[in-house]
Formats: C-alpha cells, sequence, structure tokens
C-alpha cells in the first residue's frame, strides 16, 4: 500500500532532522534532494520537484508589491491568494503519481507545506503530517544568523513568520488530529525512540524500529542546533504579554503530541515595552566590547608569536655564524682545559 507522510513546520524548526530520521526509519523521500549547504551541513531532505511547485506557487500567490518573503508564502498583508493555488493542481498531482507508484512508505519535507495542508488534503486525503515547532527566539536566533536576505533588514519578519506558520499547523491539526502528529524539537532531541512510538500507535504506519538512541546520534550534532538561555533579552522580550507569540507557543505545547518543556517566566516584573530596544542594544554593545577584546587579545598573542618566530630564526642564524662556531670551539676547549687540570690536581 502506498501511503505518504508529509514532513513540515516553519523554517529553521528541525524539520530537517526530523525528515533525516524519516529516512532512516523507511520513509522514501525522493531522489532528486535539495543539496546541502554551509546553512545545512547535514542536508535538507528536499525534494527539489516539490521544493520548487511549492515556491513558484506561493510567490505567485502573495499579494503583488508587499513587502516581506514571497519565496516563504509570507508578506505582511498575510493574504495569500489560496484560490490561485488550484492552478497548480495538474502539476502536483503529476508529482504525486511520480512518487506514488514507487509504493511503500513515501512523503516529501518542506517548511512551505505548511501554507499548503488544505490543498494537499483534497489530493492526498490518505495522507499523514508529521508537523515539528520550535521555541519561537531559538527560531528567530537561527534566522539571524544566516544573515542573508530582508531578514538582515527586517528581523521582526523571523518571528512574525513563526507566528503565521504556526497559526496554519495549529488549525490544520485540530481538523485534522487523527492524521497529524505535532512534537517539539526540543522535546524530541531529549527522547528521539518517542518519535517511532507515535508513528506506529497513532498515525498506524509503519515503519522499521530501528531507532535507537546509538543510531540517533550519527544523524545528530548538537553543535548546529543552539537554544537560548532564558535569560537573553530577546528570550525575556518575546514572552511579553503585550504580544502574541507566547499564547502561541503555549497552545502549541497545549495541543502537542510531544510537547516542550518550556516554563514561561513569571510577568509579574515585565519591563515596558519601548525598554527592549535599549536593553538589545545594550547586549549588541557589550557584544562588540567583547569581539573587540578578544581581537586585542588575539594581537597581542600574534605580536608574542612574532617576536617568537624571530627570536628562533636569530639563534638559528647565530648557529651557523663563524663567531658561534668558535665559541662552542673555545667553550669546549676551556671545558676540556679545567676537566685536565682537576684529573692533575686529583692526583697529586
Amino acid at each position: 500500500m502506498s501511503l505518504p507522510l508529509i514532513v513540515t513546520g516553519m523554517h529553521r524548526s528541525g524539520t530537517s532532522l526530523i525528515a533525516s530520521l524519516m529516512k532512516v526509519i523507511g520513509v522514501e523521500l525522493g531522489d532528486r534532494l535539495y543539496q546541502a549547504d554551509c546553512f545545512n551541513v547535514k542536508g535538507y531532505f528536499e525534494d527539489l520537484d516539490f521544493l520548487e511547485f511549492q515556491r513558484s506557487l506561493l510567490q505567485e500567490s502573495c499579494p503583488p508589491g508587499d513587502p516581506g518573503w514571497p519565496d516563504w508564502g509570507w508578506t505582511e498583508q498575510e493574504s495569500l491568494n489560496v484560490d490561485h493555488f488550484q492552478t497548480g493542481l495538474a502539476t502536483a498531482q503529476g508529482l504525486i503519481d511520480s512518487r506514488k507508484a514507487q509504493g511503500g512508505l513515501w512523503g516529501w519535507k518542506d517548511p512551505r507545506t505548511s501554507l499548503m495542508l488544505d490543498f494537499w488534503q483534497e489530493l492526498l486525503p490518505e495522507a499523514r503530517y508529521l508537523f515539528v515547532y520550535r521555541l519561537p527566539w531559538d527560531v528567530v536566533d537561527s534566522i539571524l544568523r544566516l544573515n542573508s536576505g530582508i531578514f538582515s533588514q527586517r528581523p521582526d519578519y523571523a518571528i512574525r513568520s513563526w507566528a503565521y506558520y504556526n497559526r496554519h499547523i495549529l488549525d490544520f491539526y485540530r481538523r485534522y488530529p487523527d492524521r497529524c502528529l505535532l512534537v517539539n524539537i526540543n522535546a524530541l532531541l531529549s527522547q528521539p525512540t518517542q518519535l517511532v512510538k507515535l508513528l506506529e500507535t497513532k498515525l498506524n504506519l509503519a515503519v522499521k524500529s530501528e531507532l535507537d538512541d546509538r543510531a540517533f546520534q550519527t544523524i545528530y550534532d548538537p553543535n548546529l542546533f543552539q537554544q537560548l538561555p532564558i535569560d537573553r533579552p530577546l528570550v525575556r522580550f518575546l514572552q511579553h504579554p503585550e504580544l502574541p507569540y507566547l499564547s502561541i507557543l503555549e497552545e502549541l505545547d497545549w495541543t502537542a503530541d510531544l510537547p516542550s518543556n518550556f516554563a514561561p517566566q513569571p510577568h509579574s516584573d515585565s519591563l515596558p515595552l519601548e525598554i527592549y530596544p535599549l536593553w538589545l542594544h545594550h547586549e549588541a554593545v557589550q557584544a562588540k566590547i567583547q569581539l573587540e577584546t578578544l581581537a586585542n587579545s588575539a594581537s597581542g598573542l600574534g605580536e608574542i608569536q612574532a617576536e617568537c618566530d624571530r627570536l628562533r630564526t636569530h639563534i638559528a642564524w647565530m648557529e651557523t655564524s663563524k663567531f658561534w662556531k668558535l665559541k662552542v670551539k673555545w667553550s669546549e676547549l676551556k671545558g676540556a682545559v679545567a676537566r685536565s687540570i682537576n684529573l692533575k690536581s686529583s692526583q697529586l
């Protein structure tokens, strides 16, 4: 029986890691995958045909001229023309047929699918969905570290996109709970084998149960998945009660099959919103000072290393010079004379 499993979630939320796990347990994700790069050295595990199709359709469905990032299907108006999706029905069916013919458990991974769930549900009513979410500040931090695209100029687009994507996921999950799994990536990292159990018990998928902790460690690199400390200004700022992001996170945790263990900080001592830009600026200044200090330290070490190299060169030159050789011979002669005198004295 051919059964599709669709992996999706907000960009930079751990969907690539989840997809790599799905591949290990027997889900066929496609033969032509998007290549790994410096932004995702382990690979994206995205079928290029599905990726390019969804990217193009979302770009065309965004309001023309509206600021944002149409590549992800998000613009400031947040008003995708979903009716335009119908123009892609024939192409989408062709993609499905090409993959479905292989039989077995198959699927694809692309964050953009989060905004096209109803479109795919009409074409694949038997599909199962694996949704991944991550703490909002960690997503923002990961996106800004890329230092690319419009997000370098408008960092607020990162958090607004996070909210937009996850609202779509929550809406779909409420309507089709029996076909969906919603997992927090941080919780999954602490108990990876739990995902296999959920796939088997809730979604009734016949997967390879070979994902033990040792196999997981060969896939997961903790150095590539950072979490911000809870006392960072960005973390506290995005939990502010006047902003919607904490409530969305709480709703995700309440709905999830594998929720995060994040405990929000008390709001009784929350600073006014206008304070946070100054706080964040202060943090940036401190980071710059630390970098300058490190740079100066590195410069000092460089000067010491250069002096050591100079002395080694000078010593090497001295050891090859005639003066040095005469001095060595003179020292050897003085030593021999001294030993001879000492020997004669001992014989008297």
